[in-house]
C-alpha cells in the first residue's frame, strides 16, 4: 500500500484519538443503540421447594452376607441425614425431623450390631452428641405445632409464640452445630468406617464371624433379640410409668427397624403385619411421650409473661388429664404386640 493511501485511511485530528480496532468498535456502537431500546425484566430463577427426605427402601439380595447387608444399610441411613442437610440449613422443620429419623435409624442399627460391628468409642460418642444436639429443636415444633392443638376450646396464641421463640432459637443453634468441624469429621468418619468396613479387626472378615454367614440366616438371632427385648419391656410396664413407656416406644421402634432393614429377606406378608402392629402402638405410645415432653418443656416457660404462665398451667392440667385417658386401655394393644413374632 502507497504511503498516500495510508494517509487517507488513518483518521485524522480528534478522530484519531479515539479510534479502536474494528473488533472493540461493535460494543460501542452496540452500547449507542441500546438505552434506546425498551429494557425488560428477567423473571429471576425459581428457588426449588424444600423436600424433606424420608428413608429410601434398602434393597438387599438374597446372597448377600450379614456383612454386605450391614454396609448397605448403615449408608443408607447416612445418605438420608445428608440429603436432609439443606433442608435443615433452611431451618425446615420437617427436614429436621427426617434427619433425625435417619440418625435414629443408625443408632438403632449400630445397637443391634453392637457384638459384631461396635464403632470406635470416639465414633459412638459423637454420633450421640449429634442426636443430643438436634433433639430439643424437634420437642419445641411438636409442642407448638402439635402438641398445643389438642387442646380444645382454649387460645393459646401467647404460648404458641413463645414455644415458636425457643424452636427458632434452637434451629439458630443447631446451623451452628452442623457448621463444626466436630459434625464435619462425624460424617467423615462414618462414610470411612462405613465405605470402608473399618469394624474388621483384621485385612479379612474371620470365616466364623457370623457376618460372613448368609444374611437371610445370620439376620434371625438379630430380629429374635429385638422381638424378646420389646416383649420384655412390655412385661415389666406399668401404664402409669411414663419413663416405661417411653422404654418400650423406644424398643418398638428399634424392632420396627429391624423389621424394615431386612424386609427383602422376610416373607413380606409376615413384615407387613408385624409393622403395621408396631405403628399401632408406636403412635398410641407417641402421643403418651408428647404429652410428657409437653409437660417439662411448659415448665421451663413458667417464669414468662403472666399470660404465658397462665396458659402454660391450664395446658399442664389438661395434658395430664388427657394422659390419663389416653392410657386406658393401652395394656390390650401392648399384650397383641408382646406376642407377636417376625421370626419364627
Amino acid at each position: 500500500m502507497s504511503k498516500q493511501q495510508k494517509e487517507k485511511l488513518a483518521p485524522q485530528g480528534k478522530d484519531a484519538a479515539i479510534a479502536a480496532p474494528a473488533e472493540q468498535q461493535v460494543p460501542q456502537q452496540a452500547a449507542a443503540v441500546a438505552p434506546s431500546e425498551p429494557q425488560q425484566d428477567q423473571p429471576l430463577p425459581k428457588e426449588e421447594p424444600i423436600r424433606p427426605v424420608k428413608a429410601e427402601p434398602v434393597r438387599l439380595r438374597g446372597r448377600m452376607t450379614l456383612e454386605d447387608a450391614f454396609q448397605s444399610i448403615g449408608l443408607n441411613c447416612v445418605q438420608q441425614i445428608e440429603a436432609n442437610l439443606p433442608g435443615v440449613g433452611k431451618q425446615n422443620v420437617e427436614s429436621l425431623h427426617q434427619m433425625r429419623v435417619g440418625l435414629r435409624r443408625l443408632r438403632a442399627l449400630l445397637a443391634m450390631f453392637e457384638d459384631l460391628a461396635a464403632p470406635p468409642v470416639a465414633l459412638h460418642a459423637d454420633i450421640e452428641w449429634l442426636s443430643g444436639e438436634l433433639g430439643p429443636a424437634r420437642d419445641w415444633d411438636v409442642l407448638a405445632d402439635s402438641t398445643l392443638d389438642r387442646v380444645q376450646g382454649f387460645d393459646s396464641t401467647a404460648l404458641r409464640q413463645a414455644a415458636h421463640e425457643r424452636a427458632n432459637a434452637h434451629h439458630a443453634h443447631i446451623l451452628n452445630v452442623l457448621r463444626e468441624p466436630r459434625y464435619v469429621e462425624l460424617m467423615m468418619q462414618l462414610n470411612e468406617w462405613l465405605g470402608e468396613r473399618r469394624w474388621r479387626p483384621e485385612a479379612t472378615l474371620d470365616k466364623d464371624s457370623p457376618l460372613a454367614e448368609r444374611a437371610a440366616r445370620a439376620a434371625l438371632p438379630l430380629l429374635r433379640k429385638a422381638e424378646k427385648r420389646l416383649a420384655k419391656r412390655i412385661d415389666g410396664l406399668d401404664e402409669d410409668d411414663a419413663p416405661g413407656r417411653h422404654r418400650v416406644r423406644i424398643a418398638a421402634k428399634k424392632a420396627r427397624y429391624a423389621a424394615e432393614f431386612f424386609r427383602d429377606l422376610l416373607p413380606a406378608r409376615r413384615v407387613k403385619r408385624y409393622v403395621g402392629h408396631l405403628e399401632k402402638l408406636q403412635d398410641r405410645l407417641g402421643l403418651l411421650n408428647d404429652m410428657a415432653v409437653a409437660d417439662h418443656l411448659l415448665e421451663e416457660l413458667k417464669g414468662g409473661s403472666s399470660q404465658v404462665a397462665k396458659q402454660a398451667a391450664y395446658v399442664r392440667g389438661y395434658m395430664a388429664a388427657s394422659s390419663e385417658a389416653d392410657a386406658q386401655g393401652l395394656a390390650k394393644t401392648l399384650a397383641d404386640v408382646a406376642k407377636r413374632r417376625i421370626t419364627r
